[in-house]
This record gives C-alpha cells, structure tokens and sequence, in this order.
C-alpha cells in the first residue's frame, strides 16, 4: 500500500488551508480542495512526512499539531492507500504559491461546501467537529464511493489498582491494523504493516500514560534472564538500538519503559514504589520453571527494592481452562513450587489442565511478596479471543500483545 499523510490547519479566525488542485497535469485530484500532504517517503515517520510536505507546499512550518487516525483507502483502480490524518492549530511563517494548486484560508462552516472526493466528507465531518480519534475504511469503484467504514473503536489497556507509575497490559481493540493483525498489533515480526505498528504503539504507550516514544524491550526465548536496564538500551519500534535476548527486566531509572510481548504466557509487571524500582517479566511456563520469578525479585533487591514492598500486577494469559501440558511440565511444577503445587492443575486422561498464572503468584509469594501486593489483571486469552492474541487459539496466525511499565 502507499502511506500518505494529510493535513488541515487551522488559523484564529477558525479558517482552514485548503488546497484546490489546479495546476498539476494529470493529477487524479484534479479539481478538488483538499488538505495538504504527500506521500511518506521510505525510512520516513508520518509526523516526519507531514511536517516536510506541509512546508514544503505552504512554506509553513507547524509548532501544534496532532495524527486524529489513519484512513485506510481501497480501489478497483489504485493502489490501496493508508492516509495519516491530522489537524494543525498553531505555525510560522508566511504562506507561499503552490505548484499544486491554490491555497486558500476557508471558513470552517464552509469547507464541506467545497467540492471534494465524497468519501472525504466522512473524515472532515468528525474532523470540524472537534472528534479526537478518527479511523476509517473508504472504498471506491473508479471515482464512485461504494463503502464507507468508521474504524474508530476505543483502546482497551489494563491496568492494575496496585501499581501507581504508569504502566499497561494491551488488548487487541484500539488500534490500525487489519486482517489476523486486527486491530492493535504490537508484534515487530509478525508480518504486519511497518507503520501501522508504530501507530500501534503510540497509542498503546498514550493509553498507558508514558510520553517517551522509546522503550527497552528484547528477543524473548522462554528463558530465565533479567537483564538490569540502564537505559543504553530505549529504541522506538522497529529501532535503531540494542534488543537484549532476555524475558524480563528491572529499572530503577526515570523514563525507562520495560516492555514484553504476549500472547498466551503469563505477563507480569512489578514495582516498589517505595524504593522506587520496576520490573517487566514474560512468564512463559519455562521461564516460569526455570525460576525467572526469583531472578526478577533478586535484581531488584540489587536495585534497593524490598521484596516487602514491591507489588505484581499478573496480566492475561492462558488460563488453567484451556491451558493443556504434559507430565514434564508437571514435574517441573512440583520441583518449583513443593509441597502444595497439585492445587495448581488436575489430570486430564494423559494430560494436565494448569493454572500458571496461579504458579506464578504462588512462587511470588514465596519469594517474600504480600498476598496483598499481588494482583491478578483480565483473564483467559484462549477463552475471550476477540479481546486477547491467543498463540494457541489462532495456530500462530495472529499479532501480539504486550505489557508496559515506567517510572
């Protein structure tokens, strides 16, 4: 598909630029007001793509702006087409010729009066009104609109009542993509759109209340590592910057997001908020026997953290329900968590239904956490596939979930 950015600002005299494109040759917008944009060019992000075109068509250069959402554009004719929508408040500078076409500063009350694609009135109507968040689908047979779909669903992040830094375990709502990624992928190498995952993760990171655009996260191999970030390590999705091969982390930075991705093991995020450190540990059940739970307590306590003081937030996961093991899983169980571990699962004929989330929590325990410092945060993400990734319930044909916390 090509990604493309569009852009409509706005002046104190509650006026928008519109371009009316006049002067290009064969230009398939030809006729037609429209923001300003263009495409986003390789190795570009969309906030990079609509700061360059806007100036480089207006000779303005924007200082408030905001991305309202990506409309998803399909043809019989063209080539598909994401748009990066967004609105511009406040900008320097002096208005230049286009080579496109005419810029003019139109009332607000008359813009949708404008002629312009049909399927456009859609996005602006929202957009004039003031509406936030604004996703959407437009299809076209040659220049006739044959569908239009409001994409724009609310992003569903889970949060704990222990945890008092900002933090979050996703769901699937709430984001851009589409297909089996549908529709808040964070997952960097499951196949999806590049930019699309990006924008995933911008949301994902907003809905949890952290600013920074980098954060530390690592290839992930069912082990029991805990690595001690020091913060060398923050990259954006996709990078550039270090991927540690490790299955947890632990902080005691400012500004330092530790991230992990799920989608069936057990996610769980830790903090002592009184000596101020934090933790983010994918539980898979062989990192879960491998002990990564003691690992995670003890490089925190090198940290400063008092096992005393610091709270787990237990996230979704695969519940004991349809979470089907072997007798080696079992015995690894037993060999963990002694004397009482058999509460955790039953036998099924020749098989085991386990309850790792509870294994988890127990072990915590035992590692010196409060019963009342650790909490348990959504449910089974086999049983509720429409809210969670599921490995095992979509065969491996899906995105990613993921949790985040900071201080």
């Amino acid at each position: 598909m090509i990604p493309t950015t569009i852009c409509y600002i706005k002046n104190d005299k509650d006026q928008y630029l519109l371009l009316h494109r006049v002067k290009k040759e064969s230009d398939l917008n030809e006729g037609k007001w429209i923001g300003v944009g263009g495409k986003i060019e390789p190795g570009e992000t969309p906030d990079e793509c609509v700061l360059r075109e806007v100036y480089e068509e207006t000779g303005l250069t924007l200082t408030k702006y905001r991305l309202h959402g990506v409309i998803k554009f399909i043809s019989d004719e063209w080539e598909d087409e994401d748009m990066y929508l967004y609105s511009a408040s406040e900008f320097i500078g002096e208005l230049k010729e286009c080579d496109e076409g005419d810029l003019e500063w139109v009332d607000k009350d008359k813009v949708l009066d404008l002629p312009t694609w049909e399927g456009d009135r859609y996005f602006l109507k929202p957009l004039l009104e003031g509406r936030d968040r604004i996703d959407g689908l437009v299809e076209y047979r040659g220049d006739r609109l044959v569908r239009f779909e409001d994409l724009t669903e609310e992003i569903n992040t889970l949060k704990s009542s222990l945890i008092n830094c900002p933090h979050g375990f996703s769901t699937r709502t709430g984001g851009v993509s589409d297909g089996i990624y549908a529709t808040l992928n964070l997952g960097m190498n499951r196949g999806d759109d590049k930019l699309r995952v990006i924008e995933n993760w911008n949301r994902f990171l907003d809905s949890a209340g952290i600013a920074n655009r980098q954060f530390v996260c690592g290839e992930q191999v069912h082990g029991n590592n805990v690595h001690i970030a020091d913060g060398s390590e923050l990259r954006p999705a996709y990078g550039p910057g270090e991927m540690k091969v490790a299955d947890g982390y632990v902080t005691n930075l400012k500004n330092v997001p530790l991230a992990i991705f799920i989608a069936d093991c057990v996610p769980v995020l830790l903090q002592d908020p009184v000596n101020e450190v934090i933790g983010a540990v994918h539980c898979g059940w062989r990192s879960t026997v491998a002990d990564i739970q003691k690992n995670a307590v003890d490089k925190m306590t090198l940290l400063g953290a008092d096992p005393g003081e610091i709270r787990a937030a237990i996230g979704p996961a695969i519940g004991k329900c349809c979470f089907e093991v072997g007798p080696e899983v079992i015995e690894a169980v037993d060999a963990l968590i002694g004397n009482g571990s058999d509460k955790y699962y039953t036998k099924k004929t020749d098989k085991f239904m386990l309850d790792l989330r509870g294994v988890v929590r127990e072990r915590f325990l035992q590692l010196g956490l409060k019963p009342s410092n650790i909490e348990f945060v959504g449910g089974c993400t086999m049983c509720e596939p429409q809210t969670y990734w599921s490995h095992r319930y979509t065969k491996g044909n899906r995105g990613s979930m993921a949790a985040v916390i900071s201080q």
